[in-house]
């Protein structure tokens, strides 16, 4: 049996619950009944590396910041990391950073599929924007659609 793992990063933060709505979505739509594992990290680190391992595939979501639009949804493959190192993650070691380890440490899935939402400011204590609201729920619906193709 194959091992699907959905990590939403990111934090109680005004946008930089970003991964976090996006997880929650997927579990109203009721994905959990097909994933294995399905969980929301508070800025894991390191310890990120240590959720990749043992799954064959592994979904990340995670806010991001560059010049983009608040609340487009971007999709980086495994050969766009080196060459993205601004905007993902305000974490002090970042999602890529955590990647690279992995990939390091030979601990990177046979599938891993990273998504960032575009943020305009965590703004702590402060609500989500309806523009990461909405794109959270449109890329649960993508890969909820996903999963069942």
């Amino acid at each position: 049996m194959s091992t699907l793992r959905i990590l939403g990063i990111g934090s109680p933060s005004g946008d930089d619950q970003a991964g976090w709505l996006t997880v929650d979505a997927l579990l109203a739509a009721g994905v959990q009944s097909t994933v294995v594992d399905i969980q929301k990290l508070d800025r894991p680190g390191a310890s990120l590396v240590g959720l990749l391992g043992d799954a064959d595939r592994v979904i990340l979501i995670d806010a991001m910041q560059s010049d983009g639009a608040v609340g487009r949804i971007r999709h980086f493959a495994v050969d766009d990391w080196p060459a993205y190192r601004h905007g993902l993650s305000s974490h002090g070691l970042g999602v890529l950073d955590a990647l690279a380890l992995a990939r390091e440490l030979g601990s990177l899935p046979s599938r891993i599929d990273l998504y960032g939402i575009e943020i305009g400011s965590a703004n702590p204590g402060a609500l989500a924007d309806r523009r990461i609201e909405a794109a959270a729920q449109q890329l649960a619906q993508q890969i909820a659609d996903d999963l069942t193709a």
